[in-house]
């Protein structure tokens, strides 16, 4: 970041001299995950037979439905992947701007998308086992709430981390940042307090749907989970941002990609290996079998 008139170096944009080899390795590993990701879910979505016509005691979704529940994530992974790229181009390039720009957004955005695939999925998880019921809002409300809010919270990153690239509009970069990390960390901490009050409020309902099914129990490990993940990155960005062109985080390199990048890369590796087992598809299927099974008893 500079006030001068000529365009900044590579060093000058980073504060440290960028490793090469480390850009172009997560572009092409989040290129792979993506595809790898394609490929389980379109398995996941071709092995789905669940027949509309046996039990109406539940509530169901089409194969569409439930297939445009993961649409956030693979965005999300391919926003990584432009980031990544746009990493690549800014470090290889001198003093290019607008990719380093390019890069700072996109790299922010894919977490936020990461984050909607989870609010939507728990949604549709607590409709599938029928546990809304068990909650203080209805599960409507309480899906726009955690939507809109990380909306609100990815705009202000997104607007934000443009901003600061710029000397002259850098404070007013960070403040927004600072907000949108506020909005998004305070949403997605009660979030997490929902899905485990999920396992909770089953042991209530002994004889339930929820607790005679295991593959949303799966699936909402893997949702605690990623969400730690996610909890990690969200406060070494805000510490990071709140430290500011001095900070720790900012100045060394490995920082970013420890508890930044491979975060993100071990969730969507986390839902790429769990899909094939606990997907919407899976969990769906289960809860069919099991009300069918139980109407022929």
């Amino acid at each position: 970041m500079s006030n001068n008139t000529s365009a900044p170096t590579t060093l000058q944009l980073y504060g440290f001299a960028p490793n090469h080899g480390a850009s172009v390795f997560f572009a092409i590993a989040f290129g792979l995950l993506t595809t790898a990701l394609l490929v389980v879910l379109h398995q996941a979505s071709s092995h789905y037979t669940v027949s509309f016509n046996k039990s109406g005691a539940a509530p169901r979704f089409s194969k569409k439905h439930l297939a445009l529940i993961y649409l956030p994530l693979i965005i999300g992974c391919l926003f990584e992947v432009i980031g990544f790229i746009c990493r690549c181009v800014s470090v290889f390039s001198r003093a290019n701007l607008d990719a380093f720009i390019g890069a700072r957004v996109c790299i922010l955005m894919g977490p936020s998308l990461f984050m909607t695939t989870m609010y939507i999925l728990f949604s549709r998880l607590l409709e599938m086992i029928d546990l809304q019921q068990h909650f203080l809002f209805s599960n409507s409300v309480n899906r726009r709430v955690f939507i809109m809010g990380n909306i609100a919270g990815s705009i202000l990153q997104g607007v934000g981390a443009g901003l600061t690239g710029s000397y002259d509009t850098y404070h007013t970069g960070k403040a927004l940042l600072i907000a949108g990390l506020f909005v998004q960390i305070g949403i997605f901490t009660v979030f997490v307090l929902r899905e485990w009050l999920m396992f909770r409020v089953v042991h209530s309902d002994a004889a339930g749907v929820a607790h005679c099914t295991a593959k949303w129990r799966q699936l909402n490990i893997v949702l605690l989970v990623s969400g730690a993940l996610i909890m990690v990155r969200s406060i070494v960005r805000l510490v990071e941002v709140f430290e500011g062109v001095r900070s720790a985080i900012l100045l060394h390199e490995w920082y970013t990609y420890v508890f930044d990048t491979l975060p993100m890369v071990l969730l969507v590796v986390l839902y790429a290996a769990s899909t094939p087992i606990c997907s919407m598809f899976h969990v769906q299927q289960e809860v069919v079998n099991f009300l069918v099974g139980r109407s022929t008893v």
